[in-house]
């Protein structure tokens, strides 16, 4: 409509020796009148688009911060899980520590009874001498 109105401003004619111009004042009242009419529904559409922008942006704005909560669950149950495990490799430690105690202590038992059967054989074999 602007293109329309610019192009029946140059389709006037100039007033000699003044700057003015004479135009269908008809014609430019009802593009006007047109112009008042579409404003309205142009400023209702251009609102709707900034509404729709502003909900894609908050919906794009709780996504990231939804993937950056997971991200940081994420990272508290990775951390979470390298604390077990590390807990886990130092109980097991424990446990073969004492598991080795435990054999060593059985068989220094065995040893000192094996000693003392040998030294009972070798006495008992004294004496049938």
């Amino acid at each position: 409509m602007i293109d329309e109105l610019e192009e029946r401003l140059a389709e006037g004619r100039r007033v000699p020796f003044s700057g003015r111009l004479m135009i269908d004042e008809e014609r430019m009242l009802d593009i006007i009148d047109r112009m008042r009419v579409a404003f309205p529904e142009e400023l209702k559409h251009a609102r709707r688009i900034i509404q729709e922008r502003d909900r894609l942006l908050a919906e794009a704005q709780a996504r990231v911060q939804q993937v950056l909560e997971e991200q940081g669950l994420l990272a508290a149950v990775e951390q979470e899980r390298q604390h077990l495990l590390q807990q886990v490799e130092q109980e097991a430690s424990l446990v073969r520590s004492g598991a080795d105690e435990y054999a060593r202590q059985v068989l220094q038992d065995l040893h000192e009874r094996l000693e003392q059967a040998l030294t009972h054989v070798r006495n008992g074999l004294s004496a049938l001498s």
